[in-house]
């Protein structure tokens, strides 16, 4: 069994003292990291799945980095409609720039969903993304699949977040349709954790170590219950039969400054 560790929408500000809707990024971040290491330096991979800085420029890369070398743990990422794509393979390593990760029997493929932006937060895989996805599902037939974006590819029922989700998942999902190996998807941008099944397959996504949005709501609103405010991390195992099972590991219990 294989176990994944995703963190995801850090929006780290250029300024470590910064604030970003009342929030100090940085402190949130640093819960996040010593939780992690303090509980789950066993696991075998790290995804940081997107919007990791705020348009903060290199700086902000450079301290991810850093902080991530000082954990330890194999990791990967996946730029958001935040990042610069540019900038990430920079700053980050050979490692985290992979596209592709092999744990056992599970391959996880990283997919870059941040081509054509519409300047409000929506983004889509691009031709060639949408290519190298045909390719893995065309010859991967006797792994499990975990595919791993950062827009979410349906709607939740958040009229702000539903108009900037995954803008081609018409072209995404019947990719999918026949292919029996695709054990999961997880996906980050919403703020919120999800537990879902659509079309056979499941989904899942991790609240962000940022602020955290309320689900369903027909614009921006922030999380106003206590219990789910401050930052938080998802923990997935990977089981040798295809299943998945996850948890949200939630480091402090009272609103995080």
């Amino acid at each position: 069994m294989q176990k994944i560790l995703q963190v995801t929408d850090i929006h780290l500000q250029a300024d470590p003292a910064e604030k970003l809707q009342g929030a100090v990024i940085e402190q949130r971040w640093h819960r996040v990291l010593a939780h992690i290491q303090a509980h789950h330096l066993d696991a075998d991979l790290l995804m940081l799945t997107g919007d990791l800085v705020h348009h903060s420029g290199p700086v902000a890369y450079q301290r991810l980095t850093r902080d991530i070398d000082a954990l330890g743990l194999p990791a990967v990422w996946i730029p958001g409609n935040h990042d610069n794509v540019e900038e990430m393979s920079r700053y980050g390593s050979v490692a985290l720039n992979r596209d592709t990760v092999d744990l056992g029997g599970w391959r996880v493929v990283l997919l870059n969903s941040t081509a054509a932006p519409d300047g409000r937060g929506s983004g889509s895989l691009s031709s060639s993304e949408i290519q190298r996805l045909r390719n893995e599902l065309d010859t991967q037939e006797d792994t499990h699949l975990l595919l791993v974006l950062h827009h979410n590819p349906l709607a939740l029922g958040s009229v702000w977040q539903d108009a900037i989700a995954l803008k081609n998942a018409d072209k995404f999902w019947p990719l999918l349709e026949n292919s029996t190996h695709v054990r999961g998807i997880i996906f980050g941008h919403v703020h919120q954790q999800w537990t879902l099944n659509h079309k056979g397959i499941a989904l899942f996504s991790s609240p962000a170590v940022a602020p955290q949005y309320k689900a369903g709501c027909s614009g921006v609103t922030l999380e106003d219950d206590p219990a789910l405010t401050g930052p938080a991390y998802r923990v997935y195992h990977l089981r040798p039969d295809g299943d998945i099972t996850a948890e949200t590991v939630r480091p402090v219990d009272s609103v995080a400054p």
